[in-house]
């Protein structure tokens, strides 16, 4: 027993460590990032404040509206997918992985070869029409980012609204309509209402994915229009302007903060309210397409098809797409090259091992520091100045891939793998905590109570009371982190590691040498390798409830 203590104390400690190392890896890049602002002259005396502002002004623009393009999209999907029963509805349930294990690149490139110059669809319409020049041409401008980002985030809003409407409590909603209040004004005072947490949570995410945007704002941005993301890349890369990055990185770590701030006030908010929570749960009796449901249910299921579906297709479809004398003709040659390419293996590899390791550094702090602001909880302390324990795990979140990887630049002259791990761990483990803390806060403080009564050592409550009860969320937070960082091109892209490559990296390469159907089939199989990671957490999540 005196050896299974020491043990659980040694875990404890190795999780501590863990952690502060985690989070010394955010705040070194962090602050070197920043430090050529206190350096030499001042850069306030240098800045135009016109350019800075058109740069703030597209960046929230694109973020906003692509936002709200996923939130009606997304709250059209989950409607339908909660309340309704049709042929496609598991399928579009399916979907909401998809933002998660598809890299931004990949998107982007189904986009080119669905709706660009040469896309398919322009291809189709003048061959219809005899048009002598490309009819659409939207997608390389502010709308085609716009249009892009809100039908690829959809999904995660259509995921989190659905899980909550189906859970919601009837009495209200039928209480209005027993007082005569029609379906319209019932959604939109009463389920609406009661779908706010849900809906500013959904939101919140796809907005920062939004705002820290690269890839896509790269391609598709028209003259003019840069973000802060792809303005800081330019500063540190071509003009070398390390005061404007410093400056640059400052204003988007404050713009987010000053979000996600708000979004914990509104949080909070509605957590206390009583007609936000979710105390009665009915079971959800869906119904078919109805009649009048078909006014709304085809134009969204064009949409879907048009701007999701089709460019998801047209990625499979280049995968499987080799030129042979002029023409186009379907082969598995791109595959085969794929997998024969010099560093295709290590590539993988290195996905595997960078993405495990990230993953599980993201879950051993997420939980320590879960467990940590529980006990700190249950014992008041959150209520009497807490607010800076609160507010850390939103810190990270602030701190774009593009300002983690100019400031390890600046800190280490040569970068290697390791620090690549930690860096993205540092970026990544809020959202394990997240799901890991949503978790532990369901623990009564009465079960608590029984477990202090019966032993007073924190190890005890620790192994024997809370990590039993939120094993399902550890699973799935790892799964999560893994397809994060399986995903990501930006740091290790702008780091530049010597003899380093991902799957996602050399999809980014294989892309900007022009070799698209292998970059499309390099990006599928990091998409798949996501999605088995994601249906064995979830099986063995199932399993466990």
């Amino acid at each position: 027993m005196v050896k299974k203590d020491y043990l659980q104390a040694g875990i404890i400690f190795i999780s501590a460590c863990i952690f502060f190392l985690v989070l010394v890896f955010f705040l070194l890049p962090l602050s070197a990032a920043f430090a050529p602002l206190f350096l030499g002259n001042s850069f306030f005396q240098e800045v135009h404040f016109y350019y800075l502002g058109k740069i703030i002004a597209f960046t929230f623009a694109q973020s906003i509206i692509s936002t709200l393009l996923a939130l009606v999209v997304g709250l059209v999907a989950a409607f339908f997918v909660s309340q309704r029963n049709f042929f496609a509805r598991s399928f579009l349930l399916s979907l909401s992985s998809i933002p998660l294990c598809l890299p931004a690149l990949i998107v982007a490139l189904g986009y080119i070869s669905t709706f660009g110059m040469a896309g398919t669809l322009n291809a189709i319409l003048i061959k219809v029409f005899n048009l002598k020049e490309a009819p659409l041409r939207f997608l390389y401008s502010f709308w085609g980012v716009v249009i892009c980002q809100g039908f690829y985030n959809f999904p995660l809003v259509m995921a989190t609204v659905c899980d909550a409407w189906e859970k919601l409590d009837k009495d209200q909603a039928d209480s209005a309509r027993l007082l005569g209040a029609s379906e319209k004004r019932v959604f939109f005072t009463v389920t609406l209402y009661q779908l706010l947490p849900s809906v500013v949570s959904a939101c919140i995410p796809v907005f920062i994915y939004c705002f820290f945007s690269f890839v896509i704002v790269t391609l598709f941005a028209s003259t003019g229009g840069t973000s802060l993301e792809v303005a800081i890349y330019h500063a540190a890369r071509s003009s070398l302007n390390f005061k404007e990055v410093g400056f640059l990185s400052f204003v988007e770590c404050l713009c987010v903060f000053i979000i996600l701030l708000f979004y914990s006030y509104l949080e909070k908010k509605s957590l206390l309210n009583r007609g936000l929570s979710f105390s009665f749960i009915n079971a959800c009796t869906r119904k078919g397409v109805r009649g009048k449901d078909l006014f709304f249910f085809i134009p969204f299921a064009f949409m879907i098809f048009l701007f999701f579906l089709l460019p998801l297709f047209s990625i499979l479809l280049s995968s499987c797409t080799s030129v042979f004398q002029g023409k186009n003709h379907l082969s598995v040659k791109p595959w085969i090259n794929l997998f024969k390419s010099k560093g295709f293996l290590s590539a993988l590899s290195y996905t595997f091992i960078t993405s495990l390791a990230s993953s599980f550094l993201c879950c051993i702090s997420g939980s320590f520091y879960a467990i940590f602001l529980r006990i700190k909880k249950y014992k008041g302390h959150l209520y009497n100045g807490g607010l800076l324990l609160k507010t850390l795990p939103l810190l990270p979140m602030t701190l774009s891939s593009v300002v983690m990887a100019v400031g390890l630049s600046r800190l280490f002259s040569r970068g290697n793998i390791l620090y690549f791990i930690l860096a993205k761990s540092a970026l990544s483990w809020p959202f394990a905590f997240r799901q890991i803390y949503s978790a532990l806060e369901k623990i009564p403080d009465s079960q608590i109570d029984c477990a202090i009564l019966f032993s007073n050592k924190r190890c005890h409550l620790i192994f024997q009371i809370l990590l039993p009860q939120v094993k399902s969320n550890l699973l799935s937070s790892l799964g999560f982190c893994f397809a994060l960082c399986a995903g990501e091109s930006t740091l290790p892209y702008v780091l530049s590691l010597p003899h380093f490559d991902t799957l996602a990296l050399k999809t980014f390469r294989l892309a900007s040498s022009y070799r698209l159907s292998e970059s499309c089939a390099a990006g599928l199989l990091l998409a798949l390798i996501c999605m088995l990671i994601f249906f064995i957490a979830d099986r063995i999540k199932e399993k466990r409830i």
